[in-house]
């Protein structure tokens, strides 16, 4: 989708990811970290921006790198952390 257009598969690639994080009972609040890989360096300044503006307090990494997919122009893994009460341990 959107062939050649970053901004907006950056977008369509936030709702993928978080349908796949509700799917593990998560949302975007769990996430600790981000990879994102760009096919074209020339996207940087593009992405950076719109992953300062949505995740300004997740760290993330843009690196450059093939994505799987030949039309695709970015990829991203994340890792997401949630928390799981046990009463034999104190909360901290």
């Amino acid at each position: 989708m959107y062939e050649g257009d970053v901004e907006k598969q950056t977008e369509r690639m936030w709702e993928n990811v978080e349908k796949l994080l509700e799917e593990g009972g998560a949302t975007y609040a769990d996430v600790m970290q981000i990879i994102v890989y760009l096919r074209d360096t020339a996207d940087y300044e593009v992405v950076c921006q719109l992953f300062a503006e949505r995740f300004p307090n997740t760290p993330y990494v843009i690196t450059y790198a093939p994505v799987c997919r030949p039309k695709w122009l970015i990829e991203m893994e994340c890792i997401a952390v949630m928390t799981e009460k046990d009463e034999r341990f104190k909360d901290y």
